[in-house]
């Protein structure tokens, strides 16, 4: 397609709150037309997807983005037709729909592109077009098809809509206003949506202010419309009035009794003081909900960890003063005052630390799609299920887990779910399960990919290991079913019989764990055979704070996040055995690889474990592999704030950062993750 350089009607924070909000509204229209792709009659779904289309076509109307006005008018008119019992299949419409959803999220970017990023629009809104015409043709009789020729032609519906303007009064009228909090950004784009709603009622007769003096900007906080409904319209028009976000009150003024019957159920049965008490207390609870820039938010939590940081020094001093003074009015004055600022610390970072939290729905929303795409193209059927999806998460680890979490899902789909007429045979449904979860469990959130499909073989993955050199003949068959299920994390490893765009490459499961044990977290597999397989990936609920584990090993302190810390002992140096040229520790029966924490590093002097008599050491855990390490000493536990060491220093291999401690001085953040591979690496090349 050619360059288009495109300019729109507003400044650089109203795009960014154009942007947020057509973001949301397409995702709610994707998500509402998989399901009425299963259940077309379910009205409650229809409503929302007809009220989000609306609201896209009204901010695109207002902002001039005329393409991606007219494309999602005619999607508008297809939910229309569904809403109003006139269509009642879905499925001739349901590709080009879906087509919509794509095109409109790039004609979305096109506000911040400045350039056409699609040709695709005007082609799809005349496929829409052609598509209902033909869909109302095969129902409609008489009059039907030129009323739906009337809806489907922007003409046409701008031509009934002027006929409705012209009529004239009546005794019949009914007068509704619509008002919307005064402080709202987008209260022009608000009025002309109620006034657009009200005219394709097809019963509006005016509108103060009018159509035309809204779109050239408007100060009222209000619209009035005029009316010449029947009565069994006026409650749905009422209804889809109040469903406009933004608007705060609803009054409809009969003709020529004036009442108002409706600011929520909340809003019956009352005085005229009360009625106007509530409706204040409607615009102040809507003016209570801001927006704010994530850079904000990262800013605001750099700052709290720089106070946590400030709390444990604090309290260090206060200790320090209380064991030098002993029983002083001053020690203990310092004490309290420690401890009042951790508690307000605590508090404020619990409270930073909730906004930055989100509903993990935000990434599962994403798979119905992949989904049901998938399972079209590879002659499945497959039904998902989501559980948990209000469960909640930090940003910074929910932008993190979207990636793994789609590789898990396409491979449930293309290696567990069989195809309909394997899974009949082994006595199971057609349509195959796979089921998303998430929850919190000690601190953590855990979230499982779970399908009913043909489970892992033991078998197959020796085998393919073995084919792929990962295995040599004689080792595979001594591994147990849990370690060879286990392989599918090995680099390069994959059982599919041919490489497709879907799998096949070797590439996947191990960047799977490679990511997710980088976050602190860890994955599980559990699988049957012929039943299914789960897996199970535990991450922490944030990464900017993170409770950790404060050792000393030579001349430097080291933290080590304590999701990677298994547990701390105190041995005697007789208990290190030797295998193979390395030293080994049994640690409740599992023999664990030992080594220093500064030899681990490859840091000078740090070659060996000594002669000390007795040996401090720290077990930690990557995946299914332990380390134990030998330090000089514990400092304790504390909460740490991740600082990058900078581009300058880079990132020394098993350091994952660094973090400045009560005393002002820094220590090192162990990748637990890193230093157990690169241990591991260490101890083959020896072997």
């Amino acid at each position: 397609m050619t360059s288009q350089r495109l300019s729109f009607d507003l400044g650089a924070e109203d795009a960014r709150i154009f942007l947020d909000e057509c973001r949301e509204e397409i995702d709610r229209i994707e998500s509402g037309l998989l399901e009425l792709e299963r259940d077309p009659s379910a009205a409650a779904v229809v409503n929302d997807v007809f009220r989000a289309a609306h609201t896209l076509k009204g901010s695109a109307a207002t902002i001039g983005h005329r393409r991606m006005a007219e494309l999602t008018h005619a999607m508008e008119d297809v939910f229309g037709a569904l809403r109003s019992g006139r269509l009642d299949d879905l499925a001739p419409l349901a590709e080009p729909l879906l087509a919509t959803i794509d095109v409109l999220r790039a004609l979305v970017e096109e506000v911040t592109a400045g350039e056409a990023l699609t040709d695709a629009p005007e082609a799809l809104t005349a496929e829409l077009r052609r598509r209902l015409e033909l869909a109302l043709g095969a129902t409609d009789q008489g009059g039907g098809a030129t009323d739906a020729a009337a809806r489907t032609s922007p003409a046409a519906g701008a031509q009934a809509r002027e006929a409705e303007a012209d009529r004239p009064p009546s005794a019949a009228q009914t007068r509704i206003r619509c008002s919307v909090d005064p402080a709202s950004e987008w209260r022009s784009v608000r009025l002309l949506q109620a006034v657009l709603a009200a005219a394709e009622s097809g019963h509006l007769v005016a509108s103060e202010p009018s159509q035309a003096e809204i779109e050239a900007g408007t100060t009222s906080s209000s619209v009035e419309l005029q009316l010449a409904p029947p009565p069994d319209a006026l409650s749905d028009l009422v209804d889809r009035l109040r469903a406009i976000d933004e608007v705060v009150a609803v009054e409809v003024v009969a003709v020529p009794e004036r009442r108002v019957i409706d600011l929520g159920p909340e809003g019956r049965g009352l005085s005229a003081d009360q009625r106007l008490a509530l409706a204040g207390e409607r615009l102040r609870s809507a003016s209570q909900t801001i927006r704010i820039d994530v850079a904000r938010l990262d800013e605001l939590l750099n700052l709290v960890g720089e106070i946590v940081v400030h709390k444990t020094r604090l309290q260090r001093q206060a200790a320090q003063l209380a064991l030098r003074l002993g029983d002083d009015p001053l020690a203990r004055e310092a004490e309290e005052g420690a401890q009042h600022f951790a508690r307000v610390a605590g508090q404020l970072q619990d409270q930073v630390t909730a906004l930055r939290m989100l509903p993990i729905e935000t990434v599962f929303s994403r798979f119905p799609r992949v989904v049901r795409d998938l399972a079209a193209k590879l002659g499945k059927q497959v039904e998902l299920v989501i559980d948990g999806r209000e469960t909640e998460l930090d940003r910074s680890v929910l932008e993190e887990v979207g990636d793994p979490l789609g590789h898990l899902v396409r491979n449930a789909i293309d290696h567990g779910i069989e195809p309909p007429d394997l899974r009949v045979a082994a006595g199971k449904p057609p349509v195959g399960r796979v089921r998303l979860s998430a929850r919190h469990a000690d601190g953590s959130i855990v979230i499982a990919v779970e399908d009913d499909g043909r489970g892992i073989d033991p078998e197959a993955l020796r085998r393919a290991a073995v084919e792929r050199g990962i295995l040599t003949p004689e080792a595979a068959p001594g591994l147990s079913d849990a370690e060879a299920r286990l392989l599918i994390f090995a680099p390069g490893f994959s059982t599919a019989g041919r490489v497709t765009d879907v799998s096949g490459r070797g590439v996947g499961m191990d960047v799977v764990r490679t990511n997710i044990e980088r976050l602190g977290g860890r994955v599980e597999v559990d699988s049957t055979p012929g039943v299914g397989t789960r897996i199970s990936l535990t991450l922490p609920l944030t990464l900017a704070i993170v409770e950790a584990m404060v050792v000393r090993a030579g001349e430097a302190t080291y933290a080590l996040p304590v999701t990677g810390v298994v547990e701390t002992l105190r041995t005697p140096s007789e208990a290190v055995a030797w295998i193979g040229g390395r030293s080994v520790l049994l640690v409740r029966g599992q023999v664990v690889a030992l080594d220093s924490l500064e030899a681990a590093l490859g840091r000078p002097g740090g070659a060996g474990i000594g002669s000390r008599a007795e040996l401090d050491v720290v077990v930690v855990r990557s995946g299914d592999r332990q380390l134990a390490l030998v330090v000089d000493g514990f400092v304790g536990n504390q909460e740490i704030v991740l600082k990058s060491l900078g581009s300058f220093v880079g990132r020394p291999a098993g350091i994952a950062g660094a973090t400045i401690m009560a005393d002002g001085s820094v220590a090192l953040v162990i990748d637990i993750p890193a230093l157990v591979a690169r241990t591991r690496e260490a101890a083959r090349r020896v072997a």
